[in-house]
């Protein structure tokens, strides 16, 4: 996903012993000096550092002023990486770490830019974090207590690390981390690959754009000699962040270039299509969730023991928050022996993919005003850092478990209680008079199921006229708006959209967890999606999207025993959980949409209930959705 979000990088115990041989590589750090003005007393760009399979990693070291040994923060990235003080750095929060007497170790994931071997996405995340951690706590100028930062890839490198618990790794800052989770409670994502068993293609974007040919990506990545010195290598490294940095300040792809692109098929094919090059893409799109092959990347997943002390980051709009939080509590309960057992934060935000330190203290959201959410981020890390890595008694210790911001009533709320499992909750059932099809229709969520006079709401599903994607939790699509809140109006206003939603509520009700949905389900195709969406409606019409899901009908049964359906046969489907934490005012209405695609975030079932990333022709599908009391489908929100 994109670089890390403060921008590290130029651009968007057994196993631990096994580098026990690595020797030190630089001198011991005793007083170092810097110039005036300066926080990088001292640069050892671009060594090499050997993982236990001999492959070099390409490593670069930022020594503190003042005296050794320091304590040291390590980011390990797909992207490149430079030196905090070179001319056009953006990041100011290194300066900071640096100028608190942090060493920064910056290195570039295998087979990325000038690191040895074979890039695979989120691959050898475990052991070569443990390597590293074992060099760097063997440094001279260490103390031999690291901590791990990053936002997006610089995270998710670090979830799998973190499951090994190497006894060096004292912190982890993890920031918008979701593609690092594989299978976690009602989620079998696989690196944020699928969502309910429909491919998201913001990867395929993603992998083209900063993978592969047309980004500065490892296609491209040459050869190196193996004697080439750190000095050629900078060199060679600065030509590098010239052309990122060209090549991310370029505009967005056009909203309707990347419809192109996402709409070619097969998708398995895209980037083949685009003339791009060969990527982790094109196998990934052929494999199920439940592809063995999945267990050989480095993911975080059920099983997993948690140990290391870690401030965890979540936005409201960003790329799957559900598993996020799911991950985090997960992460609570599930703590290695001999470490410690309640130092786990979390902090949820309302902003988008990567925006803890960059987020304005007012402002929308997409189009949606969310009131003042600033949070001082760079102090919340810096005091958390300081507090585990040098002992320093300053309240950390004592911030609230868990600290999230409230839309709707537009404040910080501060507790203890678990993301997953709500205090209480409030169901909602759906029905319908004359039909549901559209805004104009009179669908509605009601608090018990009723006998209605219609037992369904019906569609037609046409994979060549999909629903298109507005707003929501992604990033990385050009220029699709595919992030934040935006008035659902042009989408509400189509006929194979439902529309259900209660009467305007009396009193506030304080949405905050996740929100399951029970729907049953019928078709005259042997496989379809249902895509679904929750908003909060205001009193003059407008209607915010909150968060989205969808789910394959044929998994049902489970990702591992994939059924098609049988035409007319309802069955009864449960969606991956929305989350949300936002308060419905007085005056105002939950409503749910319910369709069969959400595209260019997800892609189109093409309703044959063949291998669909693999496919060129789809049908059109009549879709119905059944409530009453037989067939109650429902909504469960988390409440407060």
């Amino acid at each position: 996903m994109t670089a890390s979000g403060s921008k590290w990088v130029s651009g968007c115990a057994a196993a631990a012993m096994l580098a026990g041989a690595l020797a030190p590589s630089v001198a011991a750090a005793q007083s170092i000096k810097a110039p005036e003005g300066a926080v990088v007393a001292k640069a050892m760009e671009h060594q090499w550092v050997p993982m236990r399979d001999g492959v070099r990693l390409d490593t670069s070291v930022y020594l503190p002023r003042g005296a050794g040994p320091f304590p040291a923060i390590v980011v390990r990235s797909p992207y490149p990486i430079g030196n905090p003080e070179e001319p056009g750095a953006q990041d100011q929060f290194a300066r900071k770490l640096l100028d608190r007497g942090y060493a920064l170790v910056l290195q570039n994931e295998r087979g990325m830019y000038m690191s040895e071997g074979k890039h695979i996405y989120m691959a050898n995340a475990g052991p070569d974090g443990v390597d590293t951690l074992s060099w760097v706590a063997k440094q001279p100028w260490s103390t031999g207590k690291v901590g791990t930062y990053g936002c997006s890839s610089t995270a998710e490198d670090q979830l799998a690390l973190m499951a090994l618990n190497h006894p060096a790794h004292q912190a982890a800052v993890v920031l918008g981390y979701g593609a690092g989770i594989g299978k976690i409670g009602p989620y079998a994502e696989q690196g944020n690959i699928y969502r309910g068993g429909a491919l998201q293609l913001l990867f395929a974007s993603w992998m083209r754009d900063y993978i592969g040919s047309s980004g500065p990506g490892a296609d491209e990545r040459p050869m190196f000699p193996a004697d080439l010195t750190p000095e050629a290598k900078t060199r060679l490294a600065k030509l590098y962040s010239q052309r990122l940095n060209a090549y991310a300040t370029t505009p967005k792809i056009s909203t309707a270039d990347m419809l192109k692109f996402y709409g070619h098929l097969p998708v398995s094919d895209l980037i083949a299509a685009d003339k791009g090059p060969r990527t982790d893409w094109d196998w990934f799109s052929r494999w199920t969730p439940a592809e063995p092959k999945w267990k050989e990347i480095s993911f975080a997943n059920e099983g997993d023991t948690f140990g290391v002390p870690a401030l965890w980051g979540v936005s409201w709009y960003d790329v799957s928050v559900g598993p996020n939080l799911y991950l985090y509590d997960y992460a609570r309960k599930n703590i290695a022996a001999g470490r410690p057992a309640d130092q786990q934060y979390l902090v949820v935000s309302p902003g988008v993919h990567c925006s803890f330190q960059r987020q304005p203290a007012t402002g929308p959201v997409g189009e949606r005003d969310i009131g003042d959410p600033s949070y001082d981020f760079d102090k919340r890390i810096i005091e958390f850092f300081d507090w585990k890595l040098k002992g320093v008694a300053n309240g950390a210790a004592a911030e609230p478990k868990v600290q999230t911001y409230q839309m709707g009533e537009n404040a910080w709320l501060k507790g203890d209680r678990s993301m997953t499992m709500p205090a209480r909750t409030m169901t909602y059932y759906l029905t319908s008079r004359t039909g549901a099809n559209s805004v104009q229709g009179d669908g509605m969520l009601v608090p018990a199921p009723a006998p209605s006079p219609r037992k369904a709401d019906s569609f037609v599903y046409d994979p060549l006229r999909p629903v298109q994607t507005l707003g929501g939790g992604a990033c990385c699509m050009g220029g699709i708006p595919a992030a934040g809140a935006y008035d659902q109006a042009q989408v509400e206003a189509r006929q194979d959209v439902l529309v259900y939603s209660t009467a305007p509520l009396t009193r506030t009700m304080q949405v905050r967890g996740p929100v399951t949905l029970e729907l049953f389900v019928s078709s005259d195709a042997p496989d379809t999606d249902i895509a679904v969406k929750l908003t909060d409606v205001y009193p003059d019409g407008r209607s915010y999207n909150l968060d989205d899901s969808i789910f394959r009908v044929r998994y049902r049964d489970g990702y591992d025993r994939p059924k098609m359906m049988e035409k007319g046969r309802v069955v009864k489907v449960t969606l991956p959980p929305m989350f949300t934490g936002n308060s419905f005012l007085p005056g105002h209405r939950i409503r749910l949409q319910v369709t069969s695609s959400n595209f260019p975030r997800y892609e189109r079932n093409l309703n044959t209930g063949g291998r669909n990333g693999e496919e060129t022709v789809g049908r059109a599908a009549r879709n119905s959705i059944h409530h009453g009391k037989a067939t109650p489908s429902r909504i469960v929100l988390g409440l407060d």
